[in-house]
């Protein structure tokens, strides 16, 4: 399955080279960085299991998310806080 999403600013801009991660509930982390309008994508992430997915950035600060993956997920978007 698929999970991906954007990356934006408080005001509403896509937020580039950001690095976006995906943590299995065991614990396995995979990592992809944010395209020039804040898109990410993470291919063939197993279904049914539990997943959190964070934000990092140097000038802004993002809430994990959890999700339980039964879908795909294409508009997982986090926005600056």
């Amino acid at each position: 399955m698929t999970v991906a999403g954007r990356v934006l600013t408080s005001s509403g801009l896509g937020l580039r080279n950001a690095v976006v991660t995906i943590t299995d509930s065991q614990g396995v982390i995979r990592r992809a960085v944010t395209s020039t309008f804040g898109y990410y994508r993470f291919d063939d992430v197993e279904v049914g299991g539990t997943y959190t997915v964070a934000v990092q950035s140097k000038r802004f600060q993002f809430t994990p998310q959890i999700i339980s993956l039964n879908d795909a997920v294409d508009a997982l978007d986090f926005t600056a806080q």
